[in-house]
């Protein structure tokens, strides 16, 4: 007969287990049998509720994603409806920073709604995925520093502006982003960006 604890298990919990595991101790402590201790059981029976480490990773994430919030109502232009959207993204890791690292992973059955979005206001393929991809790349690399997940060494510079820049505002990423998505204007032909050179390979 199963234990209690083997009964009780369930991918969701398992899920959020796994979370905490992460956000306790880094991607690198996650393991099967560190989750299976954590929960009471032996590892084999893990195997019944997930595949493998890579599904709990997937649901550790799922878990996150779903503390997802956004201000009701949302906004309706599209401008401050994304600054809001990478506001609350950016709360959401700065609660998981050990997370950082797979703030770009797509989950199975996931949509990329928010590139259909962008396309469904009138902007180009090309301009859609611009506009994402820079907008997750700001919020990565920003919730990375202010995190400590990345440093920057400030220690050289004259005493305010090392004051000033060991630290990430709020106010900083916010003007980022209303910033970056000034020169878009859905339907008004080229990309605002100037200079396109040679690819990075």
């Amino acid at each position: 007969m199963r234990s209690r604890a083997a009964r009780a298990l369930s991918p969701e919990l398992l899920a959020e287990r796994a979370l905490a595991i992460i956000d306790a101790d880094g991607l690198e402590a996650l393991t099967m049998r560190r989750l299976a201790a954590d929960v009471g059981v032996k590892a084999p029976s893990l195997y019944n509720h997930v595949a493998n480490k890579d599904e709990l990773i997937d649901g550790a994430l799922r878990v996150m994603r779903a503390e997802f919030r956004l201000p009701s109502p949302a906004p309706e232009h599209w401008k401050p409806l994304l600054v809001a959207i990478f506001i609350e993204y950016r709360r959401v890791l700065a609660a998981h920073p050990n997370m950082i690292p797979l703030a770009g992973r797509r989950l199975p059955g996931e949509s990329q709604s928010g590139l259909v979005y962008l396309t469904s206001q009138g902007f180009t393929t090309e301009e859609s995925v611009e506009i994402w991809q820079s907008l997750l790349a700001l919020t990565v690399g920003f919730s990375m520093f202010s995190s400590g997940q990345a440093d920057t060494d400030t220690r050289e510079l004259p005493a305010p502006l090392h004051e000033r820049a060991a630290h990430w505002r709020d106010e900083t990423f916010v003007l980022a982003l209303v910033n970056l998505l000034a020169p878009y204007d859905p339907g008004a032909g080229d990309s605002p960006v100037a200079f396109r050179g040679e690819p990075v390979q």
